[in-house]
């Protein structure tokens, strides 16, 4: 039987609007970069939104810096503008804070973003933001480090960058998937992974696991996959892109709150959120179900409730 976790309480706080804040962005992320002051036009909108920014936001210095002088003033809310690997990166110690996150959607994936119900654009999500909700939002850590949508183990994970590449660019964005996706299925399958899921233990090649979204049980979903042959390699890869590993065949999917992976080396390549790690095996990955206070627009909130 899944695992069972208790459902988080909502947050008693209904609204940040009028709230003392800090703007971060990652200048280099491709939708902020391609957006002419981008800094002052998302603090405009965002003073419109009846948010006081308590320190002006200073985009030509690393998020870790920014992110270290808007801490040091204490918002209460942090808005975030960037990718899902800046968010991740900001999340713990955000979390830590006490503050509330906002996301802005600045990268090329806007996951986290879109289980928002954000809109695409950064400038229209800080307009949506007006009047906004406070929600919690289920985290996990995989050896204490956060991650907020996804994790991928194994060497496949690689994969990854290639996902995110294809973003935006046209049929022609697919090729370096397709033809990643030919290079591992040539090699031999090596079932280096391992993990128990609800009907006993398993080995694999690549195991996904993703954080639930909001108003869902929370509870992990685990696929582990293992790869069969090309053809059966490429159905998978395709399987994973749109959303749907788990209809592919040879994944065995199960819920759990806590995972333990394991693997042949003393080491588990792995990719949070779309950024590559190499992490030290066993691989513990818990879930926080009300791990991150964030904003949601206030419509979202109510369709959820």
């Amino acid at each position: 039987m899944p695992e069972t976790v208790e459902q988080p309480v909502p947050d008693a706080r209904a609204r940040a609007v009028g709230e003392r804040a800090a703007l971060i962005l990652n200048g280099s992320a491709g939708t902020i970069a391609a957006m002419p002051d981008p800094a002052g036009r998302l603090a405009a909108i965002l003073a419109e939104a009846g948010y006081h920014l308590v320190v002006p936001p200073q985009p030509d210095l690393p998020v870790d810096a920014q992110l270290d002088a808007a801490l040091a003033l204490q918002p209460a809310v942090i808005f975030v503008a960037g990718g899902d690997g800046t968010l991740r990166a900001a999340a713990g110690r955000i979390a830590a804070s006490g503050a509330v996150l906002a996301v802005l959607p600045g990268g090329t994936m806007n996951r986290l973003a879109a289980r928002l119900g954000l809109p695409p654009e950064p400038e229209a999500a800080a307009r949506s933001l007006a009047g906004a909700a406070v929600d919690r939002l289920p985290m996990a850590e995989a050896n204490g480090e956060p991650f907020l949508y996804q994790a991928v183990i194994g060497r496949t994970s690689r994969l990854v960058r290639f996902r995110e590449m294809q973003r935006g660019a046209g049929i022609l964005g697919w090729l370096p998937l397709l033809h990643a996706a030919i290079r591992l299925a040539l090699r031999r399958p090596g079932r280096s992974v391992r993990l128990r899921c609800d009907d006993g233990p398993h080995r694999a090649d690549v195991v996904v696991v993703t954080v639930p979204a909001l108003d869902t049980a929370p509870l992990l979903r685990i696929e582990a996959v293992r790869r069969r042959g090309l053809v059966g390699t490429i159905g998978q890869a395709w399987c994973w892109v749109r959303g749907r590993l788990g209809a592919a065949s040879a994944v065995v999917s199960c819920e759990r709150a806590r995972l333990a992976v394991r693997g042949s080396a003393g080491h588990l390549r792995v990719t949070l959120d779309g950024e590559l790690h190499l992490m030290a095996a066993p691989l513990r990955i818990r879930l926080r179900p009300d791990g991150l206070r964030v904003l949601r627009p206030a419509g979202e909130r109510q369709a959820g409730s």
